[in-house]
């Protein structure tokens, strides 16, 4: 390692908890500037960021807009506190609901993804009178207390002593479902759902809602087959359930639709929206039906920064610039590009099982009989040294997933697509 990131990474050991997640890879690599889809180190190397820093630069990194977005805000207000209106937190909602599906029509503001789906529960829950959640595996809520609760990882609540507080289904992966034998995967999941609601011996409480996400990211980007959203959004009618979307990282253009659900053409009662949507800053959201987001009284939802004014700029500018430099038309162009190459270029070879996604959200599944997380760690450094970042997830940290900003030049990521294929 060089001597400048060395230095800061000895400067952050003397002084941070070893809760953080800074240390988990031998050596991290030290962050200094980013610029549209590039990342520079501490000692000056330029890396391509095909994971957005988390799936978060959907817009890219410092986009222009978004920038001066924030210091012409900066200059007027920055704070301003959850209990006091304000015409950019006004602006900020306006935006929010004019790109989500029509019967969502009002907004609870959140900082992160997790807040926003702690808060949904709890809505949820409170509309309805029931307290049990049913979830998938696979599910990634987010890991604060509250909503490591409904994660599909044990290991994620270990740390905390915290219990699950979920009815977990299994979740249909098309490529690596196993429990469903030789049936359909989102069929027999649905099934398997609809017993557990509906059979008066279940040994399971009717739910307040059901929680997941229209495509896993943390579980590997697992896409459900065809039906399967709309199976699931007739059972709860039928069965009085709400329905809630967690698109935080599928979401905002990700898939190559504004939203991961509407490839499906299914609108869930809430939604929770998070990571892209605040061009880089902390923001999230739970938007919803009237009926249901006007539940509680007021004050039962407060935090000091909830509506601060900085973040809702960029949000505003990050919303602004995803829709009329029409990104996610982008992203679903060179999606399907990236996804032919890949599956054109890996084909046949024994280290990948599956080349899937939608948009630029993107999964590889190392492993083609069994899962390789060792092959996936090592590709992924690989691709590192050749300046190149990717993501790892996947319930065995198989998958390396690619959700760079839809900004990337189309020769930029073609020239990474073909770094990929060399290296697996």
């Amino acid at each position: 390692m060089n001597p400048a990131s060395q230095r800061v990474l000895e400067r952050i050991r003397a002084v941070e908890g070893t809760g953080m997640r800074t240390f988990w890879e031998p050596e991290p690599l030290v962050w200094s500037r980013t610029e549209g889809c590039h990342v520079w180190d501490a000692d000056g190397r330029a890396y391509l960021d095909l994971y957005a820093g988390y799936a978060v630069a959907n817009v890219g990194y410092c986009h222009p807009r978004v920038t001066e977005a924030i210091r012409e805000q900066a200059g007027v207000m920055t704070h301003c506190p959850s209990a006091a209106p304000s015409e950019m937190r006004a602006e900020l909602y306006e935006r929010l609901l004019d790109i989500v599906p029509p019967p969502l029509d009002r907004v609870l503001l959140a900082i992160t993804g997790a807040m926003a789906n702690e808060t949904a529960v709890q809505l949820a829950r409170a509309a309805t009178g029931r307290s049990n959640v049913i979830t998938f595996s696979g599910t990634y809520p987010g890991r604060t207390v509250g909503a490591v609760r409904y994660a599909g990882k044990h290991a994620y609540r270990e740390p905390f002593g915290i219990a699950a507080d979920a009815y977990f289904v299994p979740f249909p992966d098309p490529y690596r479902s196993p429990w469903a034998r030789e049936g359909d995967p989102g069929k027999v999941a649905l099934a398997l759902l609809e017993s557990a609601l509906t059979d008066p011996a279940s040994g399971v409480e009717p739910p307040a809602c059901v929680l997941l996400e229209p495509i896993q990211g943390n579980g590997g980007v697992v896409i459900p087959p065809v039906g399967f959203l709309r199976g699931l959004r007739e059972l709860c009618d039928r069965t009085g359930t709400l329905l809630v979307f967690d698109e935080i990282q599928c979401g905002f253009g990700r898939s190559g639709r504004m939203w991961a659900a509407e490839h499906e053409d299914v609108a869930p009662d809430l939604m929770t929206v998070g990571k892209g949507i605040g061009g880089g800053l902390p923001l999230a959201a739970v938007l919803g039906r009237s009926e249901l987001m006007t539940t509680w009284e007021p004050d039962a939802v407060s935090s000091t920064f909830l509506a601060n004014a900085l973040t809702a700029a960029a949000g505003c500018a990050a919303i602004d610039v995803l829709r009329e430099e029409e990104l996610v038309e982008r992203s679903e162009r060179l999606g399907a590009t990236a996804r032919e190459r890949l599956q054109g270029g890996l084909a046949g070879s024994p280290a990948v099982g599956d080349v899937r996604g939608r948009g630029l959200f993107l999964g590889l599944d190392l492993g083609a009989e069994e899962p390789d997380p060792d092959l996936a760690v090592q590709a992924q450094r690989e691709l590192r040294d050749r300046g190149v970042l990717v993501g790892r997830g996947g319930r065995y940290g198989n998958v390396l997933i690619l959700a760079p900003p839809l900004v990337i030049e189309e020769e930029v990521l073609a020239g990474a697509l073909d770094a990929i294929v060399e290296v697996l």
